[in-house]
């Protein structure tokens, strides 16, 4: 058994990091609340220009690649968005299962694109090619990280090295719950691909108009300026889920780490009683057997 100074040194050192956790929970928790407001506030223009490029895509007699597609799939392009911080449990974990498993499924030579240290360092590691990294914005995200995103996904279309383009990164649903999803950036006509809610949304088929768009100018030229602010929006709505649920999901790590710190330290006080009372009534032996031996005498 550890003895009464060594469990006295664990406790310490065990409560100094409960106080650390705690003081992580309560900035997180600040954090996340920002973020949270910033999230709701744009997933409803994010969702609006998504099912007008939808639309468009579904009914325009245009030819541009990104919006129809080249026909044949030779090579894609997957941008995983993870955050630059761990201490967050799985945050990032889900999304890098995730990339892997849509690798495999598309392609192991499909184009690598990393968004966050996390997945920069995970991707060295296991020796798969980076063709583009964009590190140090994931606590707070602005519009010109996505802007800087959006367009290397754009050019490597643009370029032909990928022939589609996914976006994988976690869904903020609540604090406790973030979902990773994949979506189909490019081309934007709709298909079966992808994983997100929008893949499985009913559709009212007696409001849409079956009237192809009619383009001022031409299309290609209209729609040339269109999809790469339709990619840069895509990717900005995603980095504000990452961003809210990479909070939510350090605040919620931070809180069991708390709690588990202080009920080790509980359970190490219990010990260092016992260990005391042990002590104490080993002394007493001691005493009591010196005194019978001395009044024997």
């Amino acid at each position: 058994m550890a003895s009464i100074r060594d469990l006295k040194r664990q406790i310490n050192s065990v409560r100094n990091q409960s106080r650390v956790f705690s003081a992580l929970q309560t900035v997180s928790a600040v954090k996340f609340r920002k973020a949270e407001a910033r999230v709701k506030k744009a997933r409803p223009y994010a969702d609006n220009v998504e099912e007008m490029m939808r639309e468009v895509a579904a009914k325009t007699t245009s030819k541009t690649p990104m919006m129809v597609g080249r026909g044949e799939v030779n090579r894609v392009a997957i941008a995983s968005l993870t955050s630059d911080r761990g201490l967050c449990g799985g945050f990032n974990s889900q999304v890098l299962r995730r990339t892997m498993r849509l690798r495999e499924e598309k392609g192991r030579d499909a184009l690598q694109v990393a968004s966050g240290r996390k997945s920069v360092s995970f991707f060295r590691f296991r020796g798969v090619e980076i063709a583009d990294e964009f590190t140090g914005h994931t606590d707070t995200p602005n519009y010109e990280d996505a802007r800087e995103i959006g367009r290397k996904l754009t050019q490597l279309f643009e370029d032909e090295e990928a022939d589609e383009v996914y976006l994988v990164f976690n869904r903020f649903e609540s604090a406790l719950t973030q979902r990773p999803v994949v979506k189909k950036l490019l081309p934007i006509a709709d298909d079966d691909d992808g994983d997100d809610e929008n893949n499985d949304r009913e559709r009212d088929d007696e409001n849409k108009s079956d009237v192809p768009f009619e383009f001022v100018n031409s299309a290609e030229e209209i729609l040339g300026k269109l999809v790469p602010r339709y990619v840069e929006t895509m990717v900005w709505q995603a980095l504000l889920e990452g961003s809210t649920g990479e909070h939510g999901a350090r605040m919620t790590a931070m809180q069991s780490a708390t709690d588990n710190a202080n009920e080790l330290a509980d359970t190490l006080t219990l010990q260092m009683n016992k260990a005391r009372q042990a002590q104490i009534t080993q002394e007493l032996l001691e005493i009591v057997g010196g005194t019978e031996a001395l009044a024997s005498n």
